[in-house]
């Protein structure tokens, strides 16, 4: 299975959702929008957060510290977080 950040811009977004949807157990087409919010639109709480860690852990092989989740609100949040991360573990700055 492909990594997230190791393709373009869209298929990280694509995957992410994907992994979003599951980690959530939602449609994905309820977690397409990036303006979707976590907690408002999809109603995630803090032990869904907890699964979205293990779930972005385990896709970036690294850890997630919860700080890091700190300020994620939204799908595009999520997003620019896994971004990040997987720029940070290829040892890129990230976009």
């Amino acid at each position: 299975m492909e990594q997230p950040g190791t393709g373009t811009t869209e298929e990280l977004e694509s995957r992410v959702i994907t992994l979003l949807a599951e980690a959530v157990v939602m449609p994905r087409e309820d977690v397409e929008d990036p303006r979707t919010n976590l907690r408002e639109d999809l109603g995630l709480d803090s032990m869904d957060y907890v699964d979205l860690i293990t779930v972005l852990e385990r896709e970036l092989g690294q850890r997630v510290e919860r700080e890091q989740l700190a300020y994620v609100r939204t799908v595009g949040d999520v997003v620019d977080l896994v971004r990040a991360l997987a720029s940070k573990r290829d040892g890129a700055e990230p976009s």
